[in-house]
């Protein structure tokens, strides 16, 4: 009875089309028959025959494209007939349903029965039973027909991975939202579209049976819960090993992709539960509605009689409306595909990542020059007053094309985060803790190229916020805390740098319990008077933890001193603020681009040094009075009743410079961790962008300097670091 009935809805489909005669579309027909596939859709699912519904849902999208004119007639009519008369050869029992589906997806709905047994194993199910190693694609020749398609494939196949990591944890959080299953669709959808193009058959069919358990759940069959988010989860890193796999491919490392065993994923996505199956009708029939009232067909009065008359009804909305007259089928196809593709697509272009990098340092080049050619054309006295006001309009270009290609290779930190949010569920299920992640200013852009150099040192502080700093449900319980813990991830600009602070509401750094381990490992003494903050900063050094017992997370003691180590390298500082039994926050200081800093130039002897315009608090010419020698502290000036240290820059980089005494020189006050200094110079020379070069392997690690850049006068000026330049003048003073 089942297979007659699909038989029927399939013999009707192709009486239907004969209203497409390949020079005009008979709309109103063209209704009657996007409601026809709809009902042998749905008749499909409630039979389990996807393969047939997903076939019915292609040829569905097809007669949409034809309506709204995106495919002529005659091509259309062509695919439509020779789909309908695939899916009327597998009903029949002329193909299998997988290879019927390979055949769908392979030319959008046409299907190739012809080339499949029905009762013959695939190959690939051959060599499975036969070396069982669920490498689905066994001793199989594998050939790239294309490597160009196959890379982009690759590329693009990771960055939709990397879509649904990010929403599938959005759904988590907000499991009915429509919306976020939807966006955790598209991606999966897109991976089995073009993998079928490629005949990439075992990542097809993971994919689409992924598809097909978020379609479930879109149609509200399923709920939502953590056992879903985990299939998912499972499903796309499967993806991911699989896709990487090819690239091993592309790379000569194999000769075929090897493929992991499916078959506990399968099994997972067997042995998910059904629910209710009519709440996607309702749900869907106000999103179609709602639609065609922003596009002004129908008035809310409408939708809402409409609703009314079809209650217990088993039509659907837009069949309706249709049947009423108060809607064409041209208005609801084209709502269905706005209901279908609500996300804006942006038009791109892929630029490879050297021809970029090379750009951005060849504008840089150009600002120095130009630069270079102003301060020569300056020291002319008949200097052409035409070509100085030709020079400041160069000078305007130029400042404005180096600002643009700076943001070319500016990201929104969206990304990294939700690595970050994916890493902490993980993380606390293995903990046995109860965490949700908040986040706050994901859309706060950094420089691509410190992407990947940030994600370590924040793998690190996530890992101790969930280790260390949460603490479990009961523990948070009595002491009156929700059960929940929270990771706060949050992003923002401060100054001329962007801010990432890790912040949690567990237990607080103790204090006390890192000063008795730092003791005990000998890195102070107990008599050592130390504050707060510098009791912070011995988790910092190399081998320190104070976890009880080594985990697979923390204990080893490496961790928060490669944290250091990598912000200092990217000219970064780090911060924290605690409060027992309230939780800790970690805030990374980085620098807005690694290719470009806004200083100023000071002048010392017949050196220029560029300070950093971020750590610069204020400029000032002492007087007599300003100055002091404390015992134990050594010399000093008052700054606005505050008392700092005086550091000579000339004394550490042995200059000799023109003005000894503060009164006669400027003092440039210079904030960096946590501390500010006066630095004694003899002329502040100017205020500006520079672009930062590296002093190479054997002057890179000098403390105190952080980069040089090339000055107008072809010289090179050093770019001071000032948190390494306290230190130095500390240990040198010593």
């Amino acid at each position: 009875m089942q297979r007659e009935r699909i038989e029927a809805l399939i013999d009707d489909l192709a009486a239907g089309f004969l209203m497409l005669d390949g020079d005009a579309i008979d709309i109103p027909a063209a209704g009657k028959l996007l409601n026809a596939m709809e009902e042998l859709i749905t008749e499909a699912e409630k039979r389990d025959m996807k393969p047939m519904a997903g076939a019915a849902g292609e040829l569905k999208s097809l007669l949409e494209d034809i309506v709204l004119e995106r495919i002529g007639p005659a091509e259309g009519t062509e695919r439509f007939t020779r789909g309908v008369s695939d899916m009327q050869a597998m009903v029949r029992g002329d193909a299998v349903a997988e290879d019927v589906d390979e055949a769908a997806n392979r030319d959008g709905v046409q299907m190739d029965v012809s080339e499949v047994s029905a009762t013959s194993p695939t190959n690939e199910e051959t060599v499975a039973e036969e070396d069982g190693t669920g490498i689905e694609d066994g001793e199989q020749d594998f050939e790239i027909q294309d490597e160009s398609l196959m890379r982009d494939f690759i590329t693009e196949s990771l960055e939709y991975i990397g879509e649904i990591e990010i929403n599938i944890l959005n759904l988590e959080q907000n499991p009915d939202d429509k919306e976020c299953i939807n966006a955790v669709f598209r991606p999966f959808h897109s991976i089995k579209g073009v993998s079928s193009f490629l005949d990439l058959t075992e990542i097809r069919d993971i994919a689409h049976e992924l598809e097909t358990l978020l379609d479930r759940a879109r149609n509200s069959e399923i709920s939502v819960d953590s056992q879903i988010i985990d299939i998912v989860l499972e499903g796309a890193d499967t993806l991911k090993v699989m896709i990487g796999s090819l690239n091993e491919v592309l790379e000569g490392e194999r000769s075929r992709p090897l493929y992991p065993d499916l078959t506990e994923l399968r099994e997972k996505m067997a042995g998910v539960d059904s629910g209710e199956e009519d709440g996607y009708e309702k749900e869907s029939v106000k999103k179609l509605g709602k639609i065609l009232i922003d596009d002004g067909v129908i008035s809310e009065d409408i939708l809402e009689e409409t609703l009314q008359k079809k209650s217990g009804e088993k039509r659907r909305i837009g069949e309706t409306l249709i049947g009423e007259g108060k809607a064409t089928p041209k208005h609801v196809l084209s709502a269905l595909r706005k209901q279908s593709k609500q996300v804006m697509e942006t038009s791109t272009v892929r630029v490879d990542v050297k021809k970029l990098d090379d750009f951005v340092d060849m504008i840089g080049e150009l600002v120095i020059t130009q630069t270079m050619i102003k301060q020569n054309l300056v020291r002319l006295d008949s200097a052409d007053r035409k070509l100085m006001s030709d020079l400041a309009q160069l000078s305007s270009i130029t400042s404005e094309l180096q600002r643009t290609s700076t943001s070319l290779r500016m990201v929104p930190i969206r990304q990294t985060f939700q690595r970050m949010a994916r890493l902490v569920r993980d993380l606390a299920k293995d903990a046995g803790k109860d965490v949700i992640v908040a986040m706050e200013g994901e859309e706060t852009e950094i420089d691509r190229n410190m992407v990947e150099e940030i994600y370590n040192p924040l793998v690190h502080m996530v890992r101790n916020a969930v280790d260390h700093g949460l603490e479990k449900g009961e523990e948070r319980t009595s002491k009156g805390k929700p059960e929940r813990g929270t990771v706060k991830l949050s992003a923002y600009h401060k100054g001329g740098s962007i801010v990432i602070e890790i912040s949690d509401d567990g237990r607080g750094l103790n204090v006390e319990g890192i000063f008795r381990k730092a003791v005990e490992r000998g890195l102070v003494s107990e008599t050592d008077d130390m504050g707060e903050q510098d009791i912070f900063k011995l988790i910092f050094m190399p081998g320190f933890s104070t976890a009880e017992k080594v985990t697979d997370v923390s204990g080893r003691g490496v961790g928060m001193d490669v944290v250091k180590q990598a912000v200092e390298k990217l000219r970064g500082k780090i911060e924290m603020r605690s409060a027992k039994g309230e939780g800790s926050t970690f805030a990374a200081f980085f620098p807005l681009t690694m290719a470009i800093i806004d200083g100023m130039m000071v002048r010392v002897g017949n050196e220029k040094y560029i300070i950093p315009a971020t750590a610069i608090r204020r400029l000032i010419r002492p007087t007599r009075e300003h100055y002091t020698n404390v015992a134990g502290k050594g010399e000093m000036l008052d700054v606005m009743g505050e008392l700092l240290p005086l550091l000579r820059l000339y004394d550490i980089f042995s200059v000799e410079p023109l003005y000894r005494d503060p009164w006669d020189a400027l003092v440039v006050v210079v904030d960096a961790g946590g501390r500010s200094k006066c630095i004694l110079v003899d002329e502040v020379l100017e205020k500006g962008e520079v672009v930062i070069k590296s002093l190479g392997g054997n002057f890179g690690g000098l403390k105190g300097i952080s980069g040089g850049a090339i000055l107008g006068d072809g010289n090179v000026g050093l770019i001071l670091d000032p948190e390494g330049l306290f230190e130095l003048e500390e240990t040198t003073a010593v």
